[in-house]
């Protein structure tokens, strides 16, 4: 009788596990951007997680929780509590900043892997006053010049926008100041105003800019065209191939989460990426959608790390 009640308890928890993994999601799910509202993460977020809502029936929003270049954001979900309710979306400082400050508050394997959800290339710009018309131009003009300092905007220590600086740095043999801001939009702003004299942020955020003529792009720091800016050179055309890098954009969650809710989540990012609105609004920002699996975002994100360890060496950007 002892071993049939104790088999019937382990039965009836079993049946309640899986009424409640079923049950996912049941209430409210909120998606932690670690950046001010208006830039690159900030949009993909927004733009997918209102797809989510539509696919998970249940209401997503998005918290924007800046500092510390993402830091503040991805520390607060790695504390968050594991129950499918709470998750990251981030870029490159998620794998990044390890390798270059000593003062995260959360360990990388807090954080799991979701979706690899967009790449976005990045665009360096400069004020319009500056005569350069591209980035070749800019740098013989530094080069011709009796200074060879360069103060670059970025969005904070481990930033896409800060190892586009740092590849700079290596490819021009400038030197370069960067200087942190609380996003990307904060850049933009910084460079018009006059107050840096070049910055990068993803084709996303400056396309508009550019094309309202407030902003001038020099060079995108990817192996192709922007599909939003087809008249500007890459860094590989204009002879840097060394300056490629991309704005990723992935969701994450609080290490701890249960395996089938990361992977309905997955799913359902899948499916959000594959709304024509969803598809329509990356594309015409030169966004490229990428989705895939979970093992493929964890390999992506390895070498990234791997390969942008390279340039923290080379351009001694430990702090």
């Amino acid at each position: 009788m002892k071993f049939l009640s104790r088999s019937l308890v382990i039965v009836f928890l079993f049946s309640v596990n899986s009424v409640f993994a079923q049950a996912w999601p049941a209430k409210q799910i909120t998606i932690v951007v670690p950046f001010a509202p208006g830039g690159n993460i900030d949009i993909v977020g927004r733009t997918v997680g209102k797809e989510l809502s539509q696919i998970l029936k249940q209401p997503v929003i998005i918290e924007n929780k800046p500092g510390a270049g993402g830091m503040v954001g991805a520390t607060y979900v790695a504390k968050s509590k594991p129950d499918g309710y709470t998750f990251l979306v981030s870029s490159n400082g998620l794998v990044t900043t390890t390798l270059i400050r000593n003062d995260q508050q959360h360990k990388d394997d807090e954080l799991v892997p979701i979706t690899l959800l967009t790449v976005a290339p990045s665009v360096i710009i400069a004020n319009n006053n500056n005569p350069a018309s591209n980035l070749k131009e800019f740098i013989t003009n530094l080069k011709a010049s009796k200074d060879n300092r360069v103060v670059f905007a970025t969005a904070g220590v481990g930033t896409t926008p800060h190892f586009v600086s740092a590849l700079f740095k290596i490819a021009a043999d400038a030197d370069v100041e960067p200087i942190p801001y609380k996003s990307g939009v904060d850049t933009v702003t910084a460079l018009i105003g006059g107050q840096v004299q070049l910055a990068a942020e993803s084709t996303q955020v400056v396309t508009p800019k550019i094309k309202a003529g407030m902003v001038k792009a020099l060079a995108v720091t990817y192996d192709q065209r922007s599909s939003s800016l087809p008249d500007v050179p890459t860094t590989k055309e204009l002879g840097y191939p060394s300056i490629f890098i991309t704005h990723f954009v992935g969701m994450m969650a609080p290490a701890g989460t249960p395996v089938d809710i990361l992977e309905k989540m997955n799913q359902a990012n899948q499916k959000a990426l594959q709304s024509p609105e969803v598809r329509s609004t990356f594309t015409n920002a030169g966004t490229i959608i990428i989705g895939g699996s979970r093992a493929s975002f964890a390999e992506y994100l390895q070498k990234e790390r791997e390969r942008l360890k390279v340039v923290v060496q080379d351009a001694k950007m430990t702090q």
